[in-house]
């Protein structure tokens, strides 16, 4: 039986849509459809009897009717309110088009594209695309788009040779546009609901963190005034890299919020700062946390810790899984294979400790180990 409500509304929305829709509903739609119904005149086809633009309208019509028949659309009640669509579950994509501003051609082995980030904006003369001497350090506000931001970044990054590659700047920066935007969402909804947390600071905790690009870039994206409270990051890993200061450096250039101050490597072992972390009863911020390509079992040590912390929100980038699909069944790891089985159990361990959790991936150009878990503690 119909929901009538909905198929009210569906059938009322055809009449608003655009031609393109109705034109693309009525290839869909029409033919497989509606050729069996019978007509006086022995036609099959609606097509045979009315004209295109007419057939268009009712094949969109129908288009709406079905989906709002039982089990091709969810019901409300299951929407979810992180997400952008709220009434319809989208599919998955597990290699999308990139949406940063460094593109790397799928050459079919990522490790192709580990050369320093200023040798992928050469041209074949071996020059730069856009001379130095016309490059002018930009003045960034918080108005401007995350995209100049990053534009700006990354060349300051080329001009300057920076010591990291093509494939880890893209990588960053991928990460950052496919759950910047939900876990800083998730930590302004715990600050809102919070009545302990009084200075509105969030802390981006970006653990295994390498050089720690992906962490400096949630602050750079976000200059002071875009967002009502404060962020500073912290990045941890068992040493710092010497193209840590450096990177900060340049990108203290573009973006000066970034700096000593608000960026902060604390060197120890995950299962040594989780410890100190979990002693500490600090409840003055709202944490998200981050880690791409924790290996093998660290990947669950960091959704532990973000759990035991109730961190606001937790993104990560698991990698190396030998191992780590332990517990599921055996079925399961047959039939999706143990890299998934792996993280739909972490997914479930997240959902069980109320989160709200999601997959978002990475082009597989960058590396074939793209797939993220996104987070959100559920206030």
């Amino acid at each position: 039986m119909l929901r009538k409500p909905r198929a009210y509304a569906a059938i009322l929305g055809t009449a608003m849509l655009p031609a393109k829709i109705c034109t693309d509903a009525y290839v869909n739609f029409q033919a497989p459809l509606l050729s069996y119904i019978p007509f006086d005149d022995g036609t099959s086809h609606l097509s045979d009897i009315v004209d295109k633009s007419t057939a268009s309208m009712i094949g969109a019509a129908v288009a709406a009717l079905l989906l709002a028949l039982p089990g091709r659309m969810p019901p409300l009640s299951q929407a979810s309110p992180y997400s952008a669509s709220k009434n319809q579950i989208t599919s998955f994509d597990d290699n999308p088009p990139f949406k940063g501003v460094v593109v790397l051609e799928d050459l079919g082995c990522p490790d192709l594209h580990r050369n320093r980030i200023r040798r992928h904006f050469l041209d074949a003369s071996g020059e730069l695309l856009t001379p130095l001497s016309q490059y002018v350090v930009p003045t960034i506000t918080a108005s401007t788009s995350t995209e100049n931001i990053l534009k700006h970044i990354v060349n300051r990054l080329a001009y300057l040779d920076a010591p990291v590659d093509a494939k880890e700047v893209a990588e960053s920066i991928e990460f950052y546009l496919r759950s910047g935007k939900r876990a800083i969402g998730a930590a302004r909804r715990v600050l809102k609901s919070s009545d302990v947390i009084e200075d509105q600071s969030m802390v981006v905790k970006d653990l295994c963190s390498g050089h720690g690009l992906t962490g400096m870039l949630f602050a750079a994206c976000n200059p002071p005034g875009r967002l009502k409270a404060s962020m500073r990051v912290l990045l941890v890993d068992q040493s710092e890299p010497q193209s840590h200061s450096i990177l900060r450096d340049l990108i203290s250039e573009v973006c000066p919020w970034v700096n000593q101050d608000t960026v902060q490597f604390f060197e120890a072992d995950l299962d040594d700062y989780v410890t100190k972390s979990l002693s500490d009863d600090a409840t003055d911020e709202a944490s998200i946390i981050i880690s791409t390509h924790a290996c093998g079992s660290l990947t669950d040590d960091v959704i532990r810790y973000a759990v035991e912390s109730r961190a606001a929100s937790v993104s990560v980038m698991p990698c190396c899984y030998t191992g780590t699909a332990k517990g599921t069944p055996f079925g399961v790891q047959r039939m999706f294979g143990v890299s998934a089985s792996a993280d739909i159990k972490r997914s479930f361990l997240l959902h069980d400790a109320g989160y709200h959790v999601d997959f978002a991936a990475i082009p597989k150009a960058i590396t074939p180990m793209n797939r993220l878990i996104v987070a959100e503690r559920r206030c």
